[in-house]
């Protein structure tokens, strides 16, 4: 195959899950009082799949203990439309009391691909926070204080983790490797939009403002669909890293939806996150600098300024 084919195949390959919501989270809280456990499930009604009871949402999730599953005693749930939440209470019983236990967390397998399940454990000093998504089912879970460096691991995965699963991040990052031709366009571009997603997603936590969903995923949708459009009508745009910086802001917000609920370290959870965006870019730039061509670059500009206004349109339609 061409280089330009490869590289309109690969972008086809990371336009593909856009179709799905990009901002799908649910919280849990799950607490251990001798071999009972009690878990508490918060997810967005818009992410409950249409026909599936408690029975199907809650078997997705599950408890062990010495290689033995926990038996599940009771399970309630509700929906409170006021708050646009699905709320399920469900308790579980070991054989005898753990002092660790192995969580299986699969709702992306009932909801969307890329639903994110952040689970607080514990109380007080002995509180943890544990990111599930597509990429990481299975966690061990300790009723214990957790240590510095296991804060630190926990909160840069979580980050890593959320930027590789983030389609919307995915698109932009793809259109903005496409857009600095040279080093230093790709350095100024690439530092400004890192910037202003780092300093939006520590404000939005700290302070607990995140839009809707739906309005996220709109803005998500014309940053792609913009820097695609400059990449074709403007390509020698000197103050590109302004617009670029601005777009920082908007992605920041979706770091800043997972980041608050979850109580997680802000400064690990955005270096992680930004640490694997660079990591990303870097890649995505030196392909774009040593092997794509004019030819290759419109085309893939092209397709990423049609998907990104098609997605708009879905979003602003449903």
């Amino acid at each position: 195959m061409a280089a330009p084919g490869r590289v309109v195949l690969a972008a086809g390959l990371v336009v593909a899950p856009a179709a799905a919501h990009v901002l799908s989270v649910s919280y849990g809280h799950l607490s251990l009082d001798g071999a009972d456990a009690a878990y508490t499930l918060r997810m967005p009604l818009s992410e409950v799949p249409r026909g599936s009871g408690a029975d199907e949402i809650l078997g997705a999730f599950g408890l062990r203990s010495a290689g033995r599953d926990a038996r599940r005693t009771d399970l309630e749930c509700s929906e409170d439309s006021a708050q646009g939440l699905y709320l399920c209470e469900a308790a579980y019983r070991f054989e005898e009391a753990p002092s660790e236990v192995d969580v299986r967390c699969e709702y992306h397998s009932v909801t969307v691909p890329n639903h994110v399940h952040v689970l607080r454990s514990g109380e007080g000093e002995m509180a943890r926070q544990t990111v599930f998504d597509i990429t990481y089912r299975q966690a061990t879970v300790r009723f214990t204080p957790p240590t510095f460096v296991e804060t630190v691991a926990s909160g840069l995965g979580a980050g890593a983790r959320r930027a590789l699963a983030s389609p919307e991040v995915l698109l932009f990052l793809l259109a903005l490797a496409l857009a600095g031709r040279v080093r230093r366009d790709l350095a100024a571009c690439a530092g400004a939009f890192l910037a202003g997603q780092a300093a939006v997603a520590v404000a939005g936590s700290a302070f607990g403002w995140v839009p809707p969903a739906r309005f996220l995923e709109s803005a998500a949708a014309l940053t792609v669909a913009y820097l695609a459009a400059e990449v074709l009508f403007l390509p020698d745009d000197r103050n590109r890293w302004l617009a670029c910086a601005a777009m920082g802001c908007i992605h920041g917000l979706f770091l800043a939806a997972v980041l608050g609920p979850s109580q997680m370290r802000a400064e690990f959870f955005v270096t992680g996150a930004l640490a694997c965006e660079a990591l990303v870019l870097l890649c995505l730039g030196f392909v774009r600098i040593r092997l794509v061509g004019l030819r290759a670059e419109r085309l893939v500009a092209v397709l990423l300024l049609t998907t990104g206004l098609g997605w708009f349109s879905v979003r602003l339609l449903t």
